[in-house]
């Protein structure tokens, strides 16, 4: 029988992968050169999910604890990189998104403003974000030693 943490954590996986197909096949495939957004995409649901997966196991050794500490720290990079050019409109297109001109934009075309695209996003990427706050809480009680 499965405990309640390991139940909610498969789900959290399984959500995981369904978002990260939906958002992959969403992607146009690039015909030249190295897809850089389609790799980050790959880095954004990977490392949180390895960062859930330590959340089940005892770090015991100080290896194991620096390393999930990195992982963390690499995941929430990317989640805050990917957020952001999720929210300024400029994923995979670089130099191309201004967050002022699609404020500006929104409002003329229709379409919805930064705070429904925030809210948006937040929703599609929960279980990555549930993964890194679940990541976070298991590694303060480490940084607390460390400092």
């Amino acid at each position: 029988m499965l405990t309640e943490i390991e139940w909610w954590g498969g789900l959290i996986f399984v959500l995981g992968a369904i978002t990260h197909r939906l958002v992959l096949g969403a992607l146009d495939k690039k015909e030249e050169g190295i897809d850089w957004h389609r790799w980050q995409m790959h880095g954004f649901f990977a490392l949180p999910a390895v960062v859930l997966a330590g959340y089940f196991y005892p770090l015991v050794g100080a290896g194991w604890q620096y390393a999930y500490m990195g992982v963390l720290g690499a995941a929430l990079l990317l989640v805050a990189v990917m957020l952001v050019q999720e929210v300024t409109g400029d994923a995979g297109d670089a130099g191309e998104g201004d967050a002022g001109a699609a404020d500006a934009a929104a409002a003329d075309d229709g379409s919805p403003g930064w705070l429904m695209t925030l809210l948006g996003v937040v929703v599609l990427y929960s279980p990555v974000l549930v993964a890194c706050g679940l990541g976070c809480a298991k590694a303060w009680p480490m940084v607390q030693v460390l400092v």
